[in-house]
């Protein structure tokens, strides 16, 4: 399985970035995205960035990815990886709610 992992730039040099994301700094080929400056977040996937972030989006994948490595570590109660979605009614995607 492959997951987008969220970095952000620490350095960039033309189509290269040096990121800082859950596992590090890596050399990122910023190519499909260049040119990317410092502070930045991109969505990577095996090495190459697919697209540029929010830090608000980036956090919330972030903690999405906490909530997987606690569901293989056995816990069950995910409430504090997803604040954003406990207290609040499921909503249906724009195009598949009902349309006057």
């Amino acid at each position: 399985m492959c997951l987008g992992i969220p970095m952000q730039v620490v350095e960039a040099d033309g189509n290269v970035a040096v990121c800082r994301g859950r596992q590090g700094e890596q050399r990122i080929d910023a190519t499909l995205v260049a040119p990317v400056e410092p502070g930045e977040w991109l969505m990577t996937f095996l090495g190459h960035a697919r697209q540029r972030l929010p830090a608000d989006e980036a956090a919330r994948i972030d903690r999405a990815l906490d909530a997987l490595d606690a569901i293989q570590r056995g816990e069950s109660n995910l409430d504090a990886y997803f604040q954003d979605l406990v207290d609040r009614e499921p909503q249906l995607p724009e195009h598949l709610r009902t349309r006057p």
